[in-house]
């Protein structure tokens, strides 16, 4: 059996499309079409930060790995931090401050290899600041997203893949590609999606 575990936020969870389907439903549905004994597991919850995800990451790991044959196989995703770099009443309050994320992002590698030896980190997604500044009573800016999203590939540097989402996005007409500024629409999703396939070693 191969099993891959995806644990993030709304953005994982398919939070702006239709019967919530995302990137991570895609690959899903190409990843178990190939191998009946194949599954993945999509635990992204809505609003997630990086200190949430951390308060359920081992309970959700643990009830889900458990290797039963000499060839099983599994890969723990990790998709969280957009929340994490949101400004809560002006847009340099975030609500994770910077070296906090970092701390999180590092023993959440740290807990994942202790389950797995294959754990990859995805990189943010960029937004449509004219809708996102503010969205709600909050700020997402593409200035501080980047920046977060530093912190990630920085912290998985001989620990784990990192797979950039932003500078690969950020290069298109990405706002098209939103639903509502922050999540992405159908067209959005199929285009992560087809980044992190291409980029997946199975």
């Amino acid at each position: 059996m191969y099993g891959i575990l995806v644990l993030g936020d709304s953005i994982s969870y398919g939070r702006g499309e239709f019967l919530n389907l995302g990137w991570a439903g895609r690959l899903k549905k190409d990843f178990e079409s190939k191998d009946p004994y194949n599954c993945l597991f999509n635990l992204g919850i809505p609003g997630d930060t990086s200190t949430t995800l951390l308060n359920r990451f081992e309970i959700e790991i643990s009830s889900r790995i458990r290797p039963i044959y000499p060839g099983d196989k599994f890969i723990i995703m990790i998709a969280v931090g957009v929340n994490d770099s949101r400004g809560i009443n002006s847009p340099t309050n975030n609500q994770t401050k910077k070296e906090e994320f970092k701390k999180n992002i590092t023993e959440l590698i740290k807990i994942a290899k202790e389950y797995t030896k294959n754990v990859i980190i995805l990189g943010l997604t960029p937004v449509d600041e004219t809708i996102t500044n503010p969205f709600e009573d909050t700020y997402f800016l593409n200035d501080i997203i980047h920046e977060y999203n530093k912190i990630l590939e920085e912290s998985t540097k001989n620990k784990a893949v990192f797979i950039d989402l932003f500078d690969e996005l950020i290069k298109l007409d990405y706002k098209e590609l939103l639903a509502d500024g922050l999540h992405p629409n159908k067209e959005g999703y199929e285009k992560i999606y087809q980044i992190i396939k291409n980029s997946l070693v199975l």
